[in-house]
């Protein structure tokens, strides 16, 4: 018999041992695993701490101590910008805010500095108070410091004291006293007076007397034709005498030239009528020297019949049929009397040139302004129309006599003349007055020697 053989029990226990150390290791690969992922993780949180590669700093330690590094370029825009914030799902996109601009403004102050008030003088405002109460300014009487009002009644003159009171203390004028009324101004002090107009006496019935002889009518003058020199004319030139209405003797004297002239008569003169009769009769041209408001108002006055500004175009038709009228015969033609205010107002020439139009279709700018709008308002309303361009006898300060202003008057006419040669026509304008018309004869004849023929005024309106 083969010999027995003992059993292996030590085998046995080794497996189990083995099998003890298996269960209690974990396995390589998961050590690994863990091991990567601490060191991911490590390295980003210094990252994002803005401390990679770089030795923490304490934090007591100062800029004065120990300078700070400046950060990598590289790293810059990493390290400056602040960590983005994590986006859930299914969130909506937020809208970016609007940016925020500070606007500067720079705020100016005016300061505004007083003015000191103007006064005017009481005449001026007493006249201009007149004239916006629409009444009669010949009603107005003024001598020395007395100002006196002249009114219908009784009434009538207790309402324009009150009314002209509160005008006056608007207008910065001082009342030193009611009864009499005194008034202030920056030239003196003024009493003003009010009075009523006296009633006209009732008419007489005429006592029968033997009838007089009834006497022939002068025949009116008729124009003889001048004798025409030898002499070609080669320009045209019309000669204007404005402020007719003043002076017989001179209005005579005027027509007896033997040169056609046209007489500019202002209405409501001593002698407007007799002067216009004497320019008709005499076969020379008449005009209405229409008043108009001056710059100068109310320092100069236009006189009765003038139009300004603030009136209202029916006060300005009313005005011009009246002054038309007054005349009672045909009028050639218009040209202003003063106007340097009104004419520069092209809306207030049509006004009145619409209606002067009714009674005549001429009209001459006697351009006492610059700035004149009345030949274009003129000339779209299609009538005839003209502008003067010489005044004879403006004259400077210091011409004193006689001679003095007989040559100045030549001496424009001469270059009146030589206007009218270059141009071929020219209009001038003098004034009714004794040296001007003196220096008339004479220098009209001397001009058409020099080829320059005097006609009227209308044969050089288009």
């Amino acid at each position: 018999m083969p010999p027995r053989k003992a059993p292996r029990r030590t085998p046995v226990k080794r497996r189990k041992s083995a099998a003890r150390s298996k269960q209690n290791q974990l396995p390589v690969s998961l050590l690994f695993v863990i091991v990567l992922i601490l060191l991911i993780g490590g390295f980003m949180f210094l990252r994002l701490s803005g401390e990679y590669s770089e030795t923490p700093q304490p934090i007591a330690e100062t800029t004065a101590e120990k300078p700070l590094k400046t950060p990598d370029p590289k790293h810059a825009d990493v390290l400056s910008a602040p960590p983005l914030p994590e986006k859930k799902e299914n969130e909506p996109a937020k809208q970016p805010e609007p940016e925020v601009k500070i606007i500067e403004k720079t705020i100016e102050k005016t300061i505004e500095v007083e003015k000191p008030i103007e006064v005017i003088s009481l005449p001026n405002a007493v006249k201009l108070f007149m004239f916006d109460k629409r009444l009669d300014q010949d009603s107005i009487t003024i001598k020395n410091s007395t100002v006196n009002l002249e009114s219908d009644s009784e009434k009538n003159a207790k309402g324009l004291e009150t009314d002209l009171k509160k005008y006056l203390t608007e207008n910065n004028l001082t009342i030193t006293s009611e009864k009499p009324l005194k008034v202030k101004d920056t030239h003196g002090e003024y009493t003003l007076t009010f009075s009523v107009k006296p009633k006209p006496a009732p008419k007489k019935e005429p006592v029968a007397t033997k009838k007089e002889p009834v006497k022939k009518q002068d025949k009116p003058v008729v124009r003889k034709e001048p004798v025409k020199p030898a002499v070609k004319y080669t320009a045209k030139m019309a000669l204007v005498i404005d402020d007719c209405g003043y002076s017989v003797p001179l209005a005579h004297k005027l027509a007896s030239l033997k040169y056609p002239v046209t007489f500019a008569v202002i209405p409501y003169t001593p002698y407007g009528r007799e002067t216009a009769k004497i320019a008709k009769d005499s076969g020379n041209t008449l005009f209405i020297h229409y008043p108009m408001q001056p710059k100068s108002y109310p320092e100069f006055d236009p006189g009765k019949g003038a139009i300004f500004l603030n009136m209202p175009e029916a006060l300005i038709a009313s005005i011009t049929r009246a002054n038309m009228q007054y005349f009672g015969m045909t009028l050639d033609g218009a040209n202003n009397h003063t106007g340097s205010a009104f004419t520069e107002s092209e809306e207030k020439m049509t006004e009145a040139l619409t209606y002067i139009k009714q009674y005549t279709p001429r009209f001459l700018d006697s351009y006492t302004s610059g700035s004149s709008k009345a030949f274009s308002a003129c000339r779209k309303l299609g009538m005839k129309c003209a502008v003067n361009s010489t005044f004879l006898d403006n004259e400077e300060p210091g011409l004193v006599t006689g001679s003095d202003k007989q040559n100045h008057v030549h001496g424009q006419l001469v270059a009146a003349a030589k206007k009218a040669l270059s141009n071929g026509s020219t209009i001038a304008i003098g004034h009714l007055r004794n040296d001007t018309v003196a220096a008339l004869p004479y220098s009209l004849a001397e001009i058409e020697k020099m080829g320059v023929k005097i006609v009227p005024v209308t044969d050089l309106m288009y």
